[in-house]
């Protein structure tokens, strides 16, 4: 059973995460791949937790970011936002900046 303090280990222990529907090899909604696709493109290393792969770590998830959407991109501990976010600071230059700090 997944808890909010699971996810903040996994927020505070990766540079970059995305919590989202499938993997990194295998998206399984248009927002994660859209979010994969953004990440893998600034370069940086990132991690992926499926949020299919347990039943409890989409209510934890959503219990710690209190944001009821997925994916969810954290950098640096830090809660950034959901694919559209993502892609707004992305063409803004401003996700590449923050990895860069990060």
């Amino acid at each position: 059973m997944w808890t909010k303090e699971d996810i903040a280990k996994i927020v505070k222990d990766n540079k970059i995460v995305v919590f989202g529907k499938g993997t990194k090899e295998q998206p399984m909604c248009g927002f994660t791949h859209r979010a994969v696709a953004i990440m893998t493109q600034i370069g940086e290393p990132f991690e992926v937790v499926n949020i299919f792969d347990d039943e409890s770590i989409r209510p934890a998830l959503v219990e710690y970011s209190e944001w009821p959407t997925t994916p969810q991109l954290f950098i640096n501990g830090e809660f950034i936002g959901g694919s559209d976010t993502a892609m707004e600071m992305f063409e803004s230059g401003e996700l590449k900046q923050k990895v860069d700090q990060a």
